[in-house]
């Protein structure tokens, strides 16, 4: 019997991670993207850093998080194992320091382990510049990651195929011709025509996910501006990423060298890519709050302005559109029979897509959520109904 049909329309990461777990279950897959190449729009990023979110009471937020970061810690680690990811050039196990500038007290902890977070040591916080009593929290299992590299190991995944500057208009259900086991969906284009067929479509197309799904999805778009520059001051920076408000990457070995990179802004409802130097600003004053010494050695390059060349000497700038739902949690279920939605990542896609890509694997075959039950239903499209 041929394996089941399956397409996927977006190809940044929510729709990679999410075409690989299918292809894992024995699916072939159809990835559709109207950019010509893959990761395009946010998961265009240079790099991102994945870190757990902390909070007084551990509440969902935080468990969340804990879940997904370990989900692409054990993708990051496959595909590398695989050969189809490049440690230390696609991505880093390198921890990072909290630096908890808005807080007074620690926050709630995870049970101790050799991969849960911690109080700073001393020796951690004298690396980034910091004093001895800066409320600090180092997380083992942050790790900094270039999303495009991601994407294309996932979409490299054994039957899985790409098709870029493709644009889907609309999805109509259809009957089955006779002996098939259920309904199908058509991609269809502008004027009508059949782009694709396939009994299963999961919808993972960022902010064009509410048009495809007739408007069943609430989504906003947040603007998002992240600097940063080539250098050869590694030595007066942190060997480690440090976030707090904001965050500070400091040895990214990016295809034109060495780098550093900082934001994000969040520009909620806005759908601009415009380079705006006030936003430059602002993540430098970002940087000011967080590592004061840091600040000092990358100030000169944003006195320089943006540069749009190569070199070091100045900031550049990669601006993106990211799609959130109104809680700001993704989104994941089904919206009809045979068709299934996966969005809603926002600044978090890299600690959230293979988490809710295994989800959805999970519940399309039947089989046990990778998940507990409240934190699945706190993912599950539903609740926005």
């Amino acid at each position: 019997m041929p394996a089941p049909l399956a397409l996927v329309i977006g190809a940044g990461l929510a729709g990679a991670a999410a075409a690989s777990a299918l292809a894992r279950q024995g699916w072939q897959v159809q990835v559709l993207d109207t950019a010509p190449a893959p990761a395009a729009g946010a998961s265009s990023l240079p790099a991102g850093l994945m870190a757990p979110h902390l909070s007084a009471d551990d509440g969902l937020l935080s468990r969340l998080t804990r879940a997904g970061l370990q989900a692409t810690r054990t993708e990051l680690e496959r595909l590398s194992a695989q050969g189809r990811l490049r440690p230390g050039e696609d991505w880093l196990a390198s921890g990072a320091l909290e630096h908890r500038i808005r807080h007074t007290r620690p926050p709630a902890l995870p049970e101790p382990s050799a991969d849960a977070s911690r109080p700073a040591l001393a020796g951690e916080l004298a690396k980034a510049g910091l004093p001895a009593d800066a409320l600090g929290i180092w997380h083992p299992q942050a790790a900094w990651v270039r999303p495009g590299a991601l994407v294309r190991a996932w979409l490299a995944e054994q039957g899985v195929r790409f098709k870029g500057a493709t644009r889907v208009e609309r999805l109509v259900r259809v009957e089955p011709d006779s002996g098939e086991a259920g309904p199908g969906w058509q991609a269809q284009d502008d004027s009508g025509g059949v782009v694709a067929q396939a009994s299963l479509v999961v919808v993972a197309a960022a902010l064009g996910s509410a048009e495809l799904t007739q408007g069943k999805l609430r989504l906003q778009p947040v603007r998002g501006q992240v600097t940063w520059g080539l250098h050869d001051a590694a030595d007066a920076l942190p060997p480690f990423p440090v976030n707090g408000s904001g965050h500070l990457l400091t040895r990214l070995p990016l295809d034109e060298g060495l780098a550093w990179l900082s934001g994000s802004s969040y520009g909620h409802g806005e759908r601009d890519t415009e380079i705006r130097q006030e936003d430059h600003a602002a993540n430098l004053a970002r940087i000011r709050a967080l590592l004061p010494t840091a600040a000092e050695t990358l100030a000169p390059a944003f006195a320089s302005g943006t540069r749009t060349g190569e070199g070091a000497g100045s900031v550049r700038a990669w601006t993106g559109v990211r799609c959130a739902s109104t809680d700001r949690r993704p989104l994941v279920g089904m919206l009809a029979p045979g068709l299934w939605a996966l969005t809603a990542m926002g600044s978090r896609g890299l600690t959230f897509s293979a988490l809710c890509a295994a989800l959805l694997a999970a519940r399309v075959g039947g089989q046990a959520q990778p998940l507990p039950a409240d934190l699945a239903a706190a993912l599950d499209l539903a609740r926005q109904r």
